[in-house]
């Protein structure tokens, strides 16, 4: 399994905006083939971050996201509202 944890800082007054693209973006991404988790998680104290926790089967499901037009789309649409690039980390699933 492969986990990406993404961190998204939107432009302050954003927020709303953005959490309406990223559901319209969930709802695909999630019947996607090799998707198995894909939440939007609020900071707790500052509404401008979020936290994105994706999981996947393998690479090529993540490969594939990437390719996707839904996600295309959603990236084109909410550049503008990114206070910054997003940074996204990668994790392998261990048997533990």
């Amino acid at each position: 399994m492969v986990v990406l944890v993404a961190t998204v800082n939107v432009t302050n007054g954003k927020s709303e905006e953005f959490e309406r693209e990223f559901h319209k973006l969930a709802l695909k991404v999630r019947k996607d083939p090799g998707a198995i988790a894909y939440v939007l998680h609020r900071h707790a104290t500052d509404p401008n971050q979020y936290l994105v926790f994706e999981k996947y089967k393998d690479n090529e499901a993540v490969k594939y996201h990437a390719s996707t037009p839904h996600f295309q789309e959603f990236v084109k649409k909410t550049s503008t509202i990114m206070a910054k690039p997003p940074k996204v980390n990668a994790y392998q699933e261990t048997d533990v």
